[in-house]
């Protein structure tokens, strides 16, 4: 039977320092990373900002991003209509990083859809992952949150390298946003923009031009609309000029410096500049002395327009300005009166001596002025001026303005007048009489022919057969002869011994003559026996 000495006894230990235990340590460290990413998502989360778009094609909510050279930038929280129904309004959420350079003043922001505009295709690449929002940071120090979208992507972004202009034209033509700028047939920029100008009067194009071909703009560079084809017909002709293809489809614009401008400085940014409406008006010299006069004719100026050259012996040293009709009450008669500008500087004429001086002085001397034909495929007209040295006395009066260059025909107006004088003898000449005459000469050619082909009837009747009969006789003549003639005939034979007669005949006579030259003694005492024998 056990004891109590038997019966273990409990005895008191000193508890131990508690420790961590490993099962702990899982929920610890789920915690701490639970904490850090709920701080590092308050941290990361940037500022919000709003755009105002015409649609909302192609933008979901925590889905479209906010893309700059197709790096994530932010995304759309929430879309959804504005108050008044006519635009959508987006809240997007942009990145800590990019908030600095993003929300100013002139960032611009677009949606990025697949588009053909300007020649090019772009947005290609949302047909597969979506439609996104494009960003162009701007440069200003103001800050900003709320922006208005643009409904097409910008031509150029800030960082491209280049400089925009201003061109002002009274038509925009063909041109639009993205159309090409060509400078001598490369592509060195686009159309950025296009307003009306204000008050309405002309249209305002704004263009950017890339480097390097920015520095090639000075204030002497000449812009024009390269839109399509440039036909044009004039007292030059017909000129067709043309840049490219695509310029037919989709217009475009080219510069270029005139030659005699030299080197000068490029232009300053935002520079302002014409816009022509071809190439040749946009490089025709730019003359800084003109002068005007004026012209009456009264003869017809069918051919003649606007814009038509003065020439001067071959050279362009005017142009004409307008063209107008005046009636004459004193003589009932109407005018045609022509306004020029004269460029005195294309003429070499000394620049002290006072413009109406000089013209007196060249009217005294027979300076005129005569409408010609430049083109007589187009029949356009030109206005010339030249001296005439036998041209009626004329003088100027300097007191008219503007003055008066006195004017003769044209060679035209005197062919006119010819061929009017030529008509009216033609008329007086007896038409009647002469068809007359005409005939009876006909009729006599008539019985005169009639009789000759009698003769001919006669002649074939009467002579023809003793005609043929004599030719028989030739012919048999002929060969008769023919066969006196042939190599096996007696008389080809008795020929040929008679050759042979005086062939022997001709040596003796040659002996003969060999022994004189040797013995011409024996002319006189004759042959001597034992002498050599002729031979």
């Amino acid at each position: 039977m056990a004891t109590e000495d038997d019966v273990p006894q409990a005895v008191e230990r000193k508890a131990a320092p508690r420790s961590l235990q490993l099962v702990w340590l899982v929920p610890i460290a789920a915690a701490l990373v639970g904490g850090w990413l709920a701080f590092k998502a308050v941290w990361d989360k940037g500022p919000t900002m709003t755009l105002q778009f015409k649609t909302g094609e192609g933008i979901e909510a925590n889905k479209t991003r906010i893309k700059h050279k197709s790096v994530d930038i932010g995304t759309v929280r929430s879309v959804q209509l504005t108050a008044d129904l006519k635009s959508v309004l987006v809240t997007a959420e942009i990145a800590r990083s990019a908030a600095d350079g993003f929300l100013v003043d002139d960032t611009r922001f677009w949606v990025v859809r697949p588009r053909i505009a300007g020649g090019q295709v772009s947005g290609l690449g949302t047909l597969l992952e979506g439609s996104y929002i494009g960003s162009d940071p701007g440069k200003s120090q103001t800050p900003r949150r709320q922006f208005v979208g643009l409904e097409t992507p910008p031509p150029f972004t800030s960082d491209e390298p280049g400089k925009q202009y201003k061109l002002r034209t009274e038509d925009l033509g063909s041109l639009d946003i993205g159309s090409p700028i060509y400078f001598r047939g490369v592509n060195a920029g686009r159309v950025a923009s296009t307003e009306v100008a204000p008050g309405g009067k002309g249209v305002i194009v704004g263009v950017f031009v890339q480097a390097p071909y920015d520095r090639y703009v000075n204030e002497e560079t000449r812009f024009w609309n390269a839109s399509g084809v440039d036909l044009s017909v004039d007292a030059a002709g017909v000129r067709l000029h043309t840049q490219s293809l695509l310029t037919l489809l989709l217009g475009g614009v080219a510069f270029e410096t005139p030659p005699e401008a030299g080197a000068l400085a490029p232009a300053a940014a935002d520079a302002q500049f014409r816009l022509w409406a071809n190439r040749a008006e946009a490089l025709r010299p730019r003359e800084t002395v003109v002068e005007t006069y004026r012209l009456v004719f009264e003869q017809s100026v069918r051919g003649l327009a606007v814009g038509a050259p003065v020439d001067f012996r071959g050279l362009t040293v005017g142009e004409l300005r307008s063209i107008e009709l005046v009636h004459d009450e004193k003589t009932s008669r109407f005018q045609t009166v022509l306004e020029i500008h004269l460029w005195p500087e294309r003429m070499r004429v000394n620049g002290k001596e006072p413009a109406g001086q000089r013209m007196q002085r060249f009217v005294a001397r027979g300076f005129r002025g005569q409408l010609r034909s430049a083109n007589l495929l187009t029949g356009q007209l030109y206005v010339a001026l030249d001296f005439f040295p036998k041209a009626e006395p004329a003088r100027l009066d300097p007191k008219k303005s503007p003055p008066e260059i006195p004017v003769i025909s044209t060679g035209l107006a005197e062919l006119q007048e010819s061929v009017t004088n030529i008509v009216a003898t033609l008329e007086k000449v007896p038409f009647d009489k002469l068809a007359a005459d005409l005939r009876r000469a006909l009729g006599t050619l008539e019985a005169t022919l009639k009789r000759a082909d009698a003769l001919l009837a006669q002649v074939s009747t009467d002579l023809a057969p003793e005609l043929r009969t004599t030719l028989e006789q030739a012919r048999k003549t002929l060969r008769s002869a023919d066969q006196a003639l042939g190599s096996d005939s007696p008389v080809q034979g008795d020929l040929r011994e008679t050759l042979n007669e005086v062939t022997k005949a001709a040596e003796t006579v040659r002996g003969l003559a060999d022994y004189l030259e040797r013995h011409p003694e024996s002319l006189i005492r004759g042959k001597r026996e034992g002498s050599d024998r002729l031979k």
